[in-house]
């Protein structure tokens, strides 16, 4: 097992995180915990849920629908009145176990019931252990956006462990590849290179690979909010592929494309915008493009309505004066934030990516 701190979090990954138990450690065990999760991953919450009954912790379980469509302020709502009736307090803690949806609503959800309870993350998918669950960002949807009410709340803990990865659907597996070819492109050629060797390993899911691949996207999201937790500068480049990738999803309802495919089209049209301003030659594309393809990726996606992406890009965190900022590639392994881009070319880059 490795461990990675991030300001007041610590981050274990390693086989057997899923399991850890607060026994003996600094943490301690609460008296009261509520767990959250979905019912495709309650099997791993009852895990959890064993463990602190074990340790004495009276516990309650909610088990929510599979989907998006859970992560908005009607559901947080209705798991605050979960807790209140539950008896939860000050001294509990809500453990959210499950993929990206669960441990962005749990640490949402922890962060507002009585102004900020312990949260604990142990996130069962690729994608929630390479980057959703780690860096404190917690956030519900809105029909106009995605993520556009939140919080910045840093977990206590955060458990990653890549064994049951064994198990994820294909789609969502392949899904959270997005996020760590992403990782190779703004930070770190070395990584972007391991992944391209190792494409066999990763997609048959060795536990070496799987392992290495979670620890050092980890590793780089720690690092970028250890100097940046509040996205007032470097912490931008964890956006790369996501102003149009959010866009795109918005665009669809949250149910055409599922969120590390939305990002892997979201590259391949940030780094078309990218050459098209002179900013990173073509072999940046091409490079990026091919790692994407033998992840399994997609690099576009058909009958996605123009306007509505458009409508949802206006709607972008990142904007500032109306205008859209972009994290563009120079190279890769390195990124430039804060790009603002012409409409007419963003349309264009669109186009090309939903022919």
């Amino acid at each position: 097992m490795r461990e990675i701190s991030l300001l007041s979090s610590r981050i274990l990954v390693g086989p057997g995180a899923i399991a850890w138990t607060p026994d003996g450690e600094k943490l301690g065990a609460p008296k009261r915990a509520f767990v959250l999760t979905d019912r495709n991953c309650l099997k791993y919450a009852r895990r959890v849920e064993r463990t602190l009954k074990a340790s004495g912790a009276e516990t309650e379980i909610s088990a929510l629908p599979v989907g998006e469509t859970q992560k908005s302020l009607t559901t947080a709502g209705r798991i605050h009145q979960q807790m209140a009736r539950a008896g939860m307090d000050r001294k509990s803690v809500l453990y959210a176990v499950g993929g990206g949806v669960i441990t962005d609503l749990g640490g949402f959800v922890a962060s507002t019931y009585m102004r900020g309870i312990q949260v604990r993350l142990f996130p069962t998918t690729l994608l929630g252990q390479v980057d959703a669950a780690i860096g404190g960002k917690t956030g519900v949807n809105l029909p106009q956006g995605k993520n556009l009410v939140g919080t910045f709340y840093q977990p206590a803990l955060v458990c990653c462990d890549p064994a049951v990865l064994k198990t994820l659907p294909d789609r969502e597996y392949v899904s959270g590849l997005g996020e760590v070819v992403k990782y190779g492109m703004i930070r770190d050629a070395a990584l972007f290179e391991y992944i391209e060797k190792n494409v066999d390993g990763i997609r048959g899911r060795d536990p070496g690979v799987l392992d290495e691949i979670v620890y050092r996207c980890a590793a780089i999201k720690a690092d970028v909010v250890t100097k940046d937790e509040k996205e007032s500068g470097e912490r931008a480049i964890l956006n790369y592929g996501h102003t149009i990738g959010h866009a795109l999803e918005a665009a669809g309802h949250y149910k055409t494309l599922h969120h590390g495919e939305a990002v892997s089209i979201g590259m391949e049209a940030e780094a078309i915008l990218s050459m098209e301003l002179g900013i990173a030659p073509l072999e940046v594309l091409a490079a990026q493009n091919r790692l994407l393809k033998l992840c399994g990726l997609p690099t576009r996606v058909k009958k996605m309505p123009e306007k509505q992406v458009l409508a949802a890009l206006r709607l972008d965190k990142k904007n500032v004066s109306g205008k859209t900022r972009f994290v563009l590639p120079e190279a890769v392994g390195k990124v430039r934030w804060g790009v603002e881009v012409p409409q007419d070319m963003i349309a264009a880059a669109l186009r090309t990516v939903t022919a």
